[in-house]
């Protein structure tokens, strides 16, 4: 997905089209008239309904994504001040672990 396409489907707000939406409804019904803009809001609730679940799936998605980025950055940190913590006992120093290398 392009970057201005993303912009338009993510970055603004679904409220927002649905001004744009009953803008153009409005100059519809003054165009070609009443059926014609009952049509139109019809189908603009639809979009609309269909932006907003969108958006919302969109902005879960990426909470999701922080949490788990955030978790997994935890469970490394830990790793690592625990072989830190392991690694840095000098009397550990000669320890074997059972396998033989050359």
């Amino acid at each position: 997905m392009s970057g201005l396409a993303h912009l338009l489907a993510y970055g603004v707000p679904w409220w927002l089209w649905g001004i744009a939406g009953l803008l153009a409804v409005a100059a519809l019904a003054r165009v070609a008239g009443p059926r014609a803009a009952l049509a139109a809001t019809a189908v603009l609730a639809f979009v609309l309904a269909h932006r907003k679940g969108a958006q919302q799936g969109y902005s879960q998605a990426m909470k999701e994504g922080e949490r788990d980025a955030e978790r997994i950055l935890d469970t490394a940190r830990a790793a690592r001040s625990g072989a830190d913590l392991r690694d840095g006992d000098a009397r550990r120093l000669r320890d074997d672990d059972g396998f033989r290398r050359k």
